[in-house]
């Protein structure tokens, strides 16, 4: 997949199948999109085209921007997308001036004038652009300008229709097993190693304290979680907890892990944290040794979890 940053860098022999949103996530509805584009460009031995925008347009309008927190870094959508067969990705800087063009005007000037784009496959619930009240119309305004469009049905993940807002609420409320079902891979954090109090190390739990890379990653609900652990590319096996830690008057929230079998020193290393289930909300212990007893439960209950899982 060959990844550009400006319109005018792109120059695609022929005329190219194209989709186009934001894919926050890249989950299993985006694949099934992606799928059906890739499919429709080599039927009609074109190129396939996946046009999306940085920065998110929410954040540019202002909707909701405050609370805003995203599923995946631009570095992570790039690699997810990288992985589905894309010929080429076009990420367009979105920008209020640009969020004022209609879709006709969007149309004419990217799609067919700079692109030459023939056919698109687009979402159930996709459209672009200021409408000008013809939303109703995107696939009769495509066909105007002589491009077919195909839109996908919606895709259902165990009776609950896929989209970006309920993966992001799923993970707002824990249920991370709902979230990694909608998106089909593992919901994960990226960060580098920092210093924390070191409280957990005095209890025979030493954990890494995680600073994220990107300040606007969806972190899921406060609690303990079984992860897995990326580093130096070995896969390890762990628990993490999100929060404030009120046992020991915390005051700032933190990610901490936990990793199995593991005391080496790895501050400013770079982990990825993948997550696989939650099994406790996070708590507050009238002392010290009630929350060790407590991290010891919680570290069988880990273990059993990969043992059972490799067995």
């Amino acid at each position: 997949m060959k990844v550009f940053n400006s319109i005018d860098d792109l120059k695609i022999k022929g005329r190219p199948v194209a989709t186009m949103g934001t894919f926050d996530g890249v989950h299993s509805g985006h694949q099934e999109v992606i799928k059906h584009l890739i499919g429709e460009a080599k039927k009609r031995h074109a190129k396939s085209l996946l046009i999306t925008f940085d920065p998110h347009p929410r954040l540019v309008l202002n909707k909701g921007a405050i609370d805003l927190r995203l599923i995946n870094n631009p570095k992570e959508k790039i690699q997810l997308l990288g992985k589905l067969g894309l010929d080429y990705l076009l990420i367009l800087p979105f920008t209020f001036e640009f969020s004022k063009k209609s879709a006709r005007e969007f149309i004419k000037e990217y799609l067919i004038d700079k692109l030459h784009v023939q056919a698109m496959t687009i979402g159930y619930d996709h459209h672009f652009g200021r409408m000008d009240g013809e939303f109703e119309n995107v696939e009769h305004l495509l066909k105007y300008y002589g491009i077919e469009v195909e839109r996908i049905p919606e895709l259902d993940v165990q009776d609950v229709v896929v989209s970006s807002t309920k993966i992001r609420q799923a993970i707002k409320n824990g249920d991370i097993e709902l979230a990694n079902k909608l998106l089909a891979y593992k919901y994960s954090l990226c960060g580098t190693v920092i210093h924390g109090n070191k409280i957990g190390r005095t209890m025979g739990f030493p954990t890494a304290n995680l600073m994220l890379d990107y300040k606007l990653k969806l972190l899921p609900a406060d609690g303990v979680y079984v992860v897995e652990v990326l580093l130096d590319g070995k896969l390890l096996h762990g628990m993490l907890n999100v929060g404030f830690k009120p046992t020991v008057n915390g005051v700032e929230k933190t990610i901490e892990v936990h990793i199995l079998d593991f005391d080496k020193f790895i501050y400013g290393a770079k982990l990825e944290v993948r997550f696989i289930k939650r099994i406790r909300n996070e708590k507050t212990f009238p002392t010290i040794d009630e929350l060790r007893k407590q991290l010891l439960k919680d570290k069988i209950i880990v273990s059993e979890y990969f043992r059972n899982s490799n067995s």
